[in-house]
């Protein structure tokens, strides 16, 4: 489970994963999961873009 905070770009500055805050990726970092065939999770751990726990799934990119 996620929980955002709101940020000016649309995307939230900042989530909530698995108890823990991270600050959400850049747009280059995004821009470059969406052409890429992995992507990250908030953690680390590199999956594929549409996994639930990827960034782009968490941001509802995908």
């Amino acid at each position: 489970m996620s929980t955002y905070t709101a940020g000016t770009s649309g995307f939230p500055e900042t989530i909530e994963f698995q108890g823990e805050i991270y600050d959400t990726p850049d747009m280059e970092e995004l821009h470059e999961w969406v052409f890429d065939s992995v992507c990250e999770t908030p953690d680390g751990r590199t999956v594929e873009p549409d996994h639930p726990d990827s960034w782009l799934s968490l941001l509802g990119l995908i």
